[in-house]
């Protein structure tokens, strides 16, 4: 009975599939057009207003690359700029508390913009050496008059003859931001040419002669000296990298280094009383500039070393400063620190006219002019 009941519902089919079949197509055919069209329609909303929107945040967000950049290269100004069709408006503001306020505008010719803000504080850093008249992780010994700020990690003494003017600060954790020698050695590494060393005998002798050098790059120990008593000048164009001990002016006869702006970075470990650094009497010191050395270092250059408008940076990374110019000195000693100075001669931090001035790894980005430390970015606020 079932089956012959199936069997005539078979039979009784004449194309029903055939007609739903052409009733579906002709569905799809009426709802393809107004589908299509949806989809263009959302395509060229997209493109109106998402696209552009997405341009305006790329470029805001290279604002706050470029500040990053700018800071680490002490500055705090930028001007607009285009990208992407869009104009960037970079502000910087310094919050007075070693953290700053970047806000980035990318605006685009309609009108309609996107704004980035964020705070950026430095993890670490060098730059704020540069703030102290003496800064050490260890102690401070002054002998003479000494004007500005110091920052110890142990301790400070001031002996007889002695005085400070200025305020001193113990930080028992200075030491955990102390830079190392890799990243000095990082920096002022790509400023010269390590496969082609020069000088190597170990001397510069300017017999009498004027002249300039660097950036130049000495592997092993150096002696510069004048030998004959006619006036010189040694004027530094770029680095001067040297690996071993370094005496500058201690025999023969005078002569003046133009620091010019640039550094003197010294790589030897050694400590007393073969110093990494020996800088005597028969040099005169003029300009701004870093001497930097990776050990002890013994500063008795005669006359005043800088100016009240030049700024001497003197750093041992790992070792001692004695400091005994035949004059005064302007600028900041970094390092553990023994400040002997003559008598009626003084210390004297000052501003230094633009952190550019000096060829120096400022804080604060990796990026630092090379540097290795963070700058650390806070939330972001996208509007």
């Amino acid at each position: 009975m079932l089956k012959r009941a199936l069997r005539k519902i078979v039979k009784g089919q004449k194309g029903q599939v055939l007609i739903i079949v052409l009733i579906l197509l002709a569905l799809g055919g009426l709802l393809i057009v107004p589908t299509l069209n949806y989809a263009s329609t959302s395509l060229d909303t997209h493109r109106q207003v998402y696209e552009p929107k997405t341009l305006e945040l790329y470029a805001a967000d290279s604002g706050v690359a470029s500040a990053l950049i700018a800071l680490s290269n002490g500055e705090t100004t930028l001007d607009d700029y285009e990208l992407n069709g869009k104009t960037v408006s970079v502000n910087i503001t310094d919050m007075d508390d070693g953290s700053y306020l970047i806000t980035s505008t990318a605006t685009s010719p309609g009108g309609g913009s996107t704004t980035i803000h964020t705070g950026v504080s430095s993890s670490g850093g060098f730059a704020n050496l540069l703030d102290n008249a003496i800064t050490s992780i260890g102690d401070i010994t002054i002998k003479g008059e000494v004007s500005g700020n110091v920052t110890y990690g142990d301790n400070i003494y001031i002996e007889a003859g002695g005085s400070l003017n200025g305020t001193p600060t113990q930080d028992p954790d200075l030491e955990d931001s102390w830079p190392s020698a890799a990243q000095f050695s990082t920096y002022y590494g790509t400023a010269v040419d390590k496969d082609n060393p020069e000088y190597p005998i170990g001397i510069i002798d300017l017999n009498g002669v004027s002249k300039s050098i660097g950036p130049c790059y000495v592997d092993g120990d150096l002696d510069i000296y004048n030998s004959i008593n006619t006036e010189a000048t040694l004027t530094l164009n770029g680095t001067l990298y040297i690996t071993g001990d370094t005496l500058i002016g201690t025999t023969r006869n005078d002569f003046t280094l133009d620091l010019n702006g640039n550094t003197i970075f010294i790589e030897s470990a050694s400590a007393n009383p073969q110093r990494a650094l020996t800088v005597g009497v028969q040099c005169t010191i003029m300009g701004s500039g870093c001497i930097i050395a990776v050990g002890d270092i013994y500063f008795a250059p005669n006359g005043d070393v800088g100016s009240e408008d030049d700024f001497v940076f003197l750093m041992s990374v790992s070792g001692t400063t004695l400091l005994q110019p035949i004059g005064n000195y302007y600028g900041s000693v970094a390092g553990s620190a023994d400040v002997l100075l003559q008598p009626n001669c003084y210390l004297e931090w000052n501003s230094i006219g633009g952190e550019g001035d000096l060829n120096f790894p400022y804080d604060d980005v990796g990026v630092l002019h090379g540097s290795t430390t963070d700058m650390v970015l806070g939330g972001w606020d996208i509007s």
